[in-house]
């Protein structure tokens, strides 16, 4: 199954799609039994198969274990990377010496190491390769490209020390550093993000202080001859946390800017918001409810394939309670209610979002701490199109364009359509039928978005 929008933004004739309704499935075990108290996770193609494969790391097991995606619904548990990463803080997937298969990063808070796993390509790992002994609680990692160099970058935090560095690799895995972001004395950073935040081609961070409850971004001042320094935004993205538990990156709004996402693990019902760069430079704040006591971990993508981002929420809440839900977009970074996906675990720290069974939509694997298990929920998304509707069907063309869209199938009657820009404004509003075009040779180059009348369907087009 394709995603319909994204097809639509480069096909030039497709039938519609009205709307989608996504549900998830119950629970499914992939192990009931993992390392105590399994406390971070990430998925990516761990060997040479077509499926995503997942990667755990526990806190006081002191594993790193990963599960084979059998490519049936079904996991196989693996021998395990490594049973002496105490405390693990943080597991990460990437190709690291950029043979074309991915490796695995872990940081052991207890022995403050940041050490990755070779793998061959056929998710055989290699003994560990340290990276650093110095980082003072090692906690949360990402990567990506931090210099001009073209192989990835790592950035990792010392929870205890109140470091933020980052490490320069050459390409085969070796890596300099540790490279300063930030270094705050009792500010417990646990957790950060990277991406392109300003737009100017190099990757910026975004950092998440428990101990002082904070949220800060810094800017990548990256110059041309590969020198890399950062600047923290004169603006805090938000300040008076109780205890910030995560922060990344996403498009919450669907504006193609990247905003903020921040949850707090004792901000009860309160504790997740989303922060958007205004013009004068200062961050908005929009708070979602839930019914999570104990937010945890959000993240931000489309689950229902309809081309707007909803928001997945977990919950680090001890017994029983919601533990899982999402918020579907109604546009323009507004949300409907959250729906619950399950109420089953206890202390779901944390959780990946991937195609595990390669059918075009967004599945859930999480971990449950207290549980030592390890599930996932199938997104069981059924895509309406306007045939189930109506018996009719629409296409359009070309897309994209830069004067007319032409329809086939229309009704017969006239039948009222808008025109909306990125932002939910309506642009335009006419009607039109089978015989006649909708004129859009006086719209500003862009993607828009077209509704019709009665009906949920909902394409994006491009004026070109």
């Amino acid at each position: 199954m394709e995603k319909f929008l994204l097809a639509i933004l480069i096909g030039v004739s497709i039938n519609t799609v009205a709307y989608s309704q996504t549900t998830f499935s119950a629970k499914q075990p992939i192990n009931i039994a993992t390392g105590d108290a399994p406390f971070v996770i990430d998925s990516g193609n761990l060997d040479a198969d077509a499926f995503a494969d997942i990667v755990i790391g526990t806190n006081l097991g002191d594993t790193v274990e990963w599960y084979k995606n059998n490519g049936d619904g079904t996991f196989t548990m693996q021998p395990l990377i490594a049973n002496d990463i105490i405390e693990c803080g943080g597991v990460t997937i990437a190709d690291l010496n950029n043979d074309g298969f991915n490796d695995i990063l872990a940081s052991n808070f207890g022995d403050d190491e940041l050490v990755w796993f070779e793998n061959d390509g056929f998710g055989n790992f290699a003994t560990e390769q340290i990276i650093s002994t110095g980082i003072d609680g090692s906690s949360g990692i990402v990567t990506g490209f931090i210099d001009a160099g073209t192989t990835i970058d790592v950035a990792v935090v010392g929870f205890n020390s109140g470091d933020t560095v980052w490490f320069s690799n050459d390409g085969f895995g070796t890596f300099s550093g540790p490279n300063t972001i930030e270094s705050i004395p009792g500010s417990g950073p646990g957790n950060l993000d990277l991406a392109d935040f300003d737009g100017d081609g190099d990757n910026d961070i975004v950092l998440m202080n428990s101990g002082i409850g904070t949220v800060e971004l810094y800017y990548n001042n990256l110059i041309p001859s590969g020198t890399v320094s950062f600047t923290k935004d004169v603006n805090t993205v938000t300040s008076g946390e109780v205890y910030p538990f995560d922060a990344s990156f996403g498009d919450v709004d669907d504006d193609t800017n990247l905003d903020i996402v921040v949850v707090d693990l004792y901000g009860g019902t309160s504790g997740l918001g989303w922060y958007k760069k205004e013009i004068d430079g200062t961050f908005s704040e929009t708070i979602l409810t839930t019914t999570i006591t104990a937010p945890a971990t959000a993240m931000v993508e489309d689950m229902d394939n309809d081309g707007y981002n909803d928001i997945v929420l977990s919950s680090g809440a001890n017994g029983a309670g919601t533990d899982i839900v999402w918020f579907r977009s109604t546009a323009s970074g507004t949300f409907g209610s959250e729906i619950i996906i399950d109420n089953t675990q206890s202390q779901t720290y944390a959780f990946t979002l991937n195609d595990l069974d390669n059918d075009g939509d967004i599945d859930i694997t999480n971990i449950a701490y207290n549980d030592d298990d390890l599930n996932w929920f199938e997104n069981e998304l059924i895509t309406l199109s306007l045939n189930d509707q109506t018996e009719e069907s629409i296409s359009f063309y070309p897309n994209p364009t830069s004067s007319k869209l032409n329809f086939k199938g229309l009704f017969s009657d006239a039948t009222e359509v808008s025109v909306f820009d990125i932002l939910g404004k309506e642009i335009v509003s006419t009607k039109i039928d089978s015989s006649s075009s909708l004129d859009v040779s006086n719209l500003e180059n862009g993607t828009y978005i077209l509704k019709f009348k009665n009906y949920d369907t909902i394409i994006k087009f491009v004026k070109e």
